[in-house]
Parts: structure tokens; sequence; C-alpha cells
């Protein structure tokens, strides 16, 4: 090799010493990002021990999820401003994705924590339990409404929920009014609820407030819950207790978890004195 050689290094040689392939430097000569310094008349390429600065470059850019079309344009136009704003714009992203992943973690970390507990659960009696204040999301599903206006109700808290940042857990239910649990109307819910962990600024938020609850656990279709509610009312006048705020009915276990229908867990929470 002449003298005009001895400054360059082959693409071999480049590739070893970046630790990559040739592969990604042909890629990386077709798209422009760093194109070797000469090639012979044979055709080898020839790379500058000064361009590993630019490989260590690209490579940085690229760890913090940096397009190639962006390093590019950063290569072409290199000053400490563009540098700063790109890195800036991806702080952002990278910021929002950390948020959005802390978000589902905590959501499955939710899902994993009730299915387990409604795995867990062993026979449908009644019992009492003091319980602490608790957050619902809800959407308006009064028998007014028709089939379709409840769902669009229900679409909407969702879109509401995601549009907002409102985290919401795998916990769904219906919320029903005293007189319709005395009544034995059961399946007349005035509201659609999903739980949320914390007091939101926001119209639809309903606060379960903390204190005193009977319930029971129902095991199969909703079709069938009424049997269950009689039972939770037998025990309530049992033990001389008097139903004095709304029941919550929490699906615990249904088809999102790959239960069949007999096999659906709903928790009855009624609030007694």
């Amino acid at each position: 090799m002449n003298n005009d050689y001895e400054q360059y290094i082959t693409m071999s040689e480049f590739a070893k010493l970046c630790g990559v392939t040739k592969f990604t430097l042909f890629h990386y000569d077709k798209i422009g990002i760093l194109k070797p310094e000469m090639v012979d008349d044979k055709g080898y390429r020839f790379y500058s021990l000064r361009q590993l600065s630019i490989y260590d470059i690209i490579t940085v850019l690229k760890q913090v999820g940096m397009p190639l079309k962006v390093i590019k344009g950063y290569l072409e136009n290199q000053d400490t401003h563009f540098f700063l704003k790109i890195l800036a714009q991806k702080k952002l992203q990278l910021d929002k994705q950390l948020k959005e992943i802390k978000k589902m973690q905590k959501f499955l970390q939710s899902a994993i924590d009730t299915t387990n507990y409604a795995l867990a659960i062993t026979g449908e009696q009644p019992r009492l339990e003091d319980r602490n204040e608790e957050y619902l999301i809800v959407a308006d599903i009064s028998q007014e409404l028709s089939s379709r206006e409840q769902m669009q109700k229900i679409y909407d808290q969702y879109h509401y929920c995601e549009q907002n940042d409102v985290f919401i857990s795998l916990v769904v239910g219906f919320i029903i009014s005293k007189d319709s649990i005395n009544n034995g109307e059961y399946h007349h819910a005035d509201y659609f609820f999903c739980t949320t962990d914390s007091k939101h600024n926001c119209e639809s938020l309903h606060i379960k407030p903390a204190g005193k609850y009977a319930i029971i656990d129902h095991e199969g279709p909703r079709e069938e819950i009424s049997a269950s509610y009689e039972k939770l009312k037998a025990y309530i006048a049992q033990h001389h207790l008097e139903i004095v705020g709304n029941t919550y009915e929490c699906n615990l276990l249904n088809s999102l978890a790959g239960g069949k229908p007999e096999n659906y867990i709903t928790e009855i929470v009624i609030e007694v004195k």
C-alpha cells in the first residue's frame, strides 16, 4: 500500500474497531450517513480513523432512539444548538413513553392482584368488612337511557380517562341505589364505574365512602345474581344492620380474564351500619 493509503483502514478493520458488521457499514454508506472517505479503482472502501468519532456520534444518538434520518440531518448541520434541540425533543418523547410504561405496569399489577384475589375466594358466604375510601370514575346508565345511549356513556367515560391521563384499573362494575336494593330491583344499575387510584378533579368522580360494608362474592353470570343479593340481605337483617348507602357490584373475574360465565366472580358490596 502506498503512502496515500497509510492514513486509511479497510472496511473490515473499521467494522472490527466499531464492533459491527460490514453489512451495517454498507447500509450507512447507502443512505449517506457514513460514507467511506475513499474508494479505490477496484471498489474497495477505506475509512479514516477520524471517522470513528462520527460512528460514535451515530451510536450514541441511536441508543436514545433517534431515527437515522434525524441523525443524518444532524451530521450534515452540526452545531451545538441543533444538537441540544434534537436531544431535548427526544427526551420529551422518552419521558412520554416512560409515563405510558409506568401506567401500564400499574394496570398490569392491578390486574394481577385482582385476579389472584378472585381466585383465592372460596364459597359465597356473607361477611362484614371495614373498607377505606375509594375513588371511582362513573358513567350514568340510568334506566331512562336506551342500550345504545348507555354504551355511548361508557365509551365516553373511557375516552375521557384516556384523554385526561386518568388511571383506571381492571376492576369495573355497577352502582345500584339503596332504594333499588330494598325493592329487589337488583338489575337496575344507576352507574357504570371504573376504579381509579386518586381523587381526580372531574365531574365523573364518585367517592365510595370509608365505612362498614356487608359483602358477598357471587360466582356465576350476572343474570343469576338475585339469589346472592337475597342471601346478603338476609345476613344484614340477621345481624340487625341497616342499608345506608349504595351497592357496588365489582367484576373481579370475567371474560377478560378468560373465565366462562359460570366462573365469573362478582363482589357485591353494600354500605351498612
